[in-house]
Parts: structure tokens; C-alpha cells; sequence
């Protein structure tokens, strides 16, 4: 399950810290909000979120496995 995981958000967490202007060119936001300095750290933050979200599942995952 954790590595379903971590494809999932692992993925979504690589596009949203590395490739921010893609995304934001892909997406359905209107131009005057993709220029947007804020929406870009946001997208940003939203991707260290997804990160630590899988950090943590594997950190749940090898505590369960020791029990």
C-alpha cells in the first residue's frame, strides 16, 4: 500500500516542486492568475505537503512492520 502510495503522491509531489511552471501552464487557471507569484509558492508548498504525506506513510508502514 505504501508504494502505491508513493507513486501516486510521490509523483504528484516531483511535478509540483520541480516542473511548477507546467503545471501551471496545463492547468485551467485564466492567464492573469497563472502569472500569479503566490499561486506558484502555493503550488510549491502544496508539494512538499504531498512529500511529507509520503514520508509518512512509509514511516507508519516500517513501524507497523516491526510490531
Amino acid at each position: 500500500m505504501a508504494i502505491l502510495f508513493t507513486l501516486i503522491f510521490g509523483s504528484f509531489s516531483y511535478l509540483l516542486l520541480k516542473n511548477t511552471d507546467s503545471v501551471l501552464k496545463t492547468t485551467s487557471f485564466s492567464k492573469k492568475f497563472t502569472n500569479n507569484p503566490l499561486l506558484k509558492k502555493f503550488l510549491v508548498f502544496m508539494g512538499w505537503w504531498f512529500l511529507i504525506i509520503v514520508a509518512g506513510v512509509w514511516v507508519i508502514a516500517i513501524i507497523t512492520l516491526f510490531e
